[in-house]
């Protein structure tokens, strides 16, 4: 019987269940297999250069079949787009940071990622149950049981010391556990697509706050750029079903031409918005991580990164865990996972959260007020700390994010 099992697929359950493969307890990974549908060809990660470290250690950026696009400058907006003249001159992003040396991030279509962490974790040391859901959570006698469901109608169960739950956010498990969340109500949607510019982004990354909400543009290949434009439910309904020609136009509106006119390049996805805080993501013998355990804004790209920290931390806590001769559902195995994740995490749900309502829904005077401090941080020390954040492995020091595995971590078959 397995010590850990990871409970989930996409791109978080891989991830973690690969992450995890290298602690020295034995792994087993539940999840349905589906192939990658269109949406994961149209929808983008964002990876920040501590998670591209760690993707790289455990194998899986060298599986990527094309390479990632790095985002060399992120440039921030506030208010309506000026369309002439003051665009046309680079001067509409007024906050900017900028690394030659070293990317800030990189973007990866996700079913290039997926494919990439399937195949690696092929070569891991994990005992995979695929096409199988679980049905029913308990605890008995300091143990996790797992009640599972495989396609055909079939029954198993599976008991281990340790569950991470990575199914989603609306994990069974954070329910059965009765963990609970404090979920903030669904007023906005993302308009997610392809597009293209106009003019070369030169791997830029541009984010630009409105009145209904940001629209980000994140840079891909072949001046590709990947669309995450937030409005309220009801106009984001409206631009995913109007005429190409409107969108493109609304769009450029939108954003500014600060990279010509925008034009659509794939479908159009909606996707609902709905942050949610969890306070405490354990419970006994469980652990709950990605999305399962937070879901934040995405104007600043760092949900995977969060997941990323959740598997990269965990693993130093177990490999730690085990050298002391401890199971893995042990204690204090949750009490060090929820510390250790609380300032990064709380940290990113404030400030998504926050940004996002500052300039994106308050009233004029206040938004101004907020956007005279955004100038005032594009002249100030703390502009440098804000980018070694957004660079990742600071708020989570982790062995992955610094490109190696801890210690007492076990090899791959």
């Amino acid at each position: 019987m397995p010590d850990i099992v990871v409970v989930g697929g996409g791109l978080t359950g891989l991830m973690t269940a690969l992450t995890l493969s290298h602690s020295p307890y034995q792994v087993a990974h539940i999840q349905r297999h589906q192939p990658i549908d269109g949406g994961e060809t149209i929808r983008t990660t964002t990876v920040s250069a501590a998670g591209k470290r760690m993707l790289e250690t455990l194998g899986v950026w060298q599986r990527l079949a094309t390479p990632p696009t790095p985002i060399q400058t992120l440039k921030v907006a506030d208010g309506e787009a000026t369309i002439g003249t003051r665009a046309r001159r680079g001067k509409a992003f007024g906050l900017e940071w900028q690394d030659r040396d070293e990317p800030m991030a990189f973007v990866v279509p996700n079913a290039t990622l997926l494919s990439a962490l399937e195949r690696q974790i092929q070569a891991a040391a994990v005992t995979p149950l695929i096409d199988r859901t679980v049905a029913d959570f308990t605890i008995a006698n300091n143990r996790a049981n797992l009640s599972l469901i495989d396609d055909k109608g079939g029954t198993d169960e599976v008991t281990c010391d340790l569950v991470v739950g990575c199914d989603g956010r609306n994990s069974t498990l954070r329910k059965s556990a009765g963990i609970r969340q404090h979920a903030l109500p669904h007023k906005q949607t993302a308009v997610v697509a392809l597009i293209s510019a106009e003019r070369p982004h030169q791997n830029a990354a541009f984010q630009r706050f409105l009145g209904s909400g940001p629209i980000a543009l994140m840079p891909m290949d072949n001046n590709l750029m990947s669309l995450v434009w937030t409005l309220p439910k009801q106009e984001a309904l409206r631009y995913q079903a109007c005429d190409v020609n409107a969108f493109d136009k609304a769009c450029t509106k939108a954003f500014g031409d600060e990279l010509g006119f925008l034009t659509l390049q794939s479908d159009r996805l909606v996707w609902p918005l709905q942050p949610t805080f969890i306070a405490n993501p354990t419970a006994d013998n469980l652990i709950l991580a990605g999305d399962a355990a937070h879901v934040i804004h995405p104007l600043a790209g760092q949900g995977y990164n969060l997941a990323l920290g959740d598997a990269a931390v965990l693993l130093d806590i177990l490999c730690d865990t085990f050298a002391r001769g401890l199971p893995a559902g042990h204690l204090s195995v949750l009490t060090d996972y929820r510390q250790k994740r609380r300032l990064e995490v709380g940290a990113m749900s404030l400030t998504t959260t926050g940004l996002d309502a500052l300039f994106s829904r308050m009233p004029t005077g206040v938004s101004k007020i907020a956007g005279l401090g955004m100038n005032l941080l594009n002249r100030s020390p703390a502009k440098s700390a804000f980018s070694t954040i957004a660079s990742g492995g600071t708020l989570a020091p982790a062995n992955l994010f610094a490109g190696r595995l801890p210690q007492g971590y076990r090899h791959r078959k």
